[in-house]
């Protein structure tokens, strides 16, 4: 006999409705509110679909001359960028970074957030225009509730399978080249080059035909993600009918049963 199944997500949508479930959605710690609006105040001045939103999740770390090789990249390229970075304080990617921070900010190219980064409010401004993620599953989804294309930089566990469904089922994305599977505490010894790095960010960002239509679908997607969750849709169904087998599981199990022998 088989085992039933429910889909219900974008679980994201059904969690984080309003804003400050949004904005406090993975944090481990108070954000300053000084800090917040740092971020905010900055992207709210850049045009809409500008900016390339840059993390790698929380429990990814790379090496300093990964770090350089990130970093020139996104100076390099034509794009507005926000860039959510942890220091190396091992690997010494605190001085590069810090030295880079200043550059940016002065230029205004740039914004780099240190730590932990409000995800979802970031995804859901109007300027930004994609991201470079790792793959993790928890991005994804949200990238596609947003109507975001992607460029796919996949790690370790199941990423390098996200990356596929991104890039070649969905089409909504542009992979960085990365073919190294390394376990998530290391650093690996595979380094993208900046020429790699840039040249993904250029085919997700540069307003080529063929990068209209993938932001195209990936706003498609968005759309039948979000009607999911509204009444009548799959999700709202299936959710339904789950607590309806949950409420009859219950019931059956409070039914007595005739255990006599004859």
């Amino acid at each position: 006999m088989g085992t039933k199944s429910w889909g219900l997500g974008p679980v994201s949508l059904w969690a984080n409705q309003d804003a400050s479930d949004k904005a406090a959605r993975g944090q481990t710690k108070t954000e300053s509110q000084e800090e917040e609006e740092g971020w905010l105040k900055w992207l709210n001045t850049k045009p809409e679909n500008s900016v390339l939103y840059v993390s790698f999740g929380s429990m990814n770390k790379f090496p300093n001359s990964q770090l350089v090789e990130i970093g020139h990249a996104l100076e390099g390229s034509r794009n507005n960028f926000i860039w959510v970075v942890r220091k190396n304080e091992e690997e010494g990617g605190g001085s590069f970074l810090e030295e880079f921070e200043k550059r940016v900010r002065k230029s205004g190219k740039g914004y780099l957030i240190w730590g932990w980064a409000p995800q979802l409010l970031i995804l859901e401004n109007a300027a930004i225009g994609g991201l470079v993620t790792h793959c993790g599953w928890n991005t994804v989804v949200e990238s596609v509730n947003a109507g975001l294309p992607m460029v796919t930089w996949p790690l370790f566990a199941e990423h390098f399978f996200n990356e596929k469904l991104v890039v070649d089922v969905l089409r909504i994305g542009v992979p960085v080249g990365a073919k190294e599977w390394r376990n998530w505490n290391e650093f690996g010894s595979e380094v993208v080059s900046r020429e790699d790095i840039g040249k993904a960010i250029a085919s997700l960002m540069g307003g080529r035909e063929e990068d209209s239509e993938m932001r195209k679908r990936a706003k498609k997607l968005s759309v039948e993600a979000k009607k999911a969750i509204k009444v009548g849709g799959s999700s709202h169904n299936n959710i339904l009918e789950l607590i309806q087998e949950l409420h009859s599981l219950k019931l059956s199990k409070a039914q007595p049963h005739n255990n006599a022998f004859y």
